[in-house]
């Protein structure tokens, strides 16, 4: 598992797929819907992107060739 993460860390494609993806088609379906555990996991999904995010932020902010 750790070297999943390392890997998506380390990588922007798979962040700007799941992005696209998220904006796209799953996150406005799930924020609106009509159930209330649709939109928290919209809301968790959105969550963990941010997080994803900040994490190849930092990332490319801190690395050091």
């Amino acid at each position: 598992m750790k070297t999943l993460v390392d890997w998506l860390a380390r990588r922007l494609w798979p962040y700007v797929f799941c992005l696209v993806l998220y904006v796209g088609a799953i996150g406005p379906a799930l924020i609106s819907a009509a159930s209330t555990a649709a939109v928290i996991a919209g809301l968790v999904l959105l969550v963990l992107l941010l997080a994803w995010g900040g994490l190849l932020l930092r990332r490319g902010f801190t690395h050091k060739e």
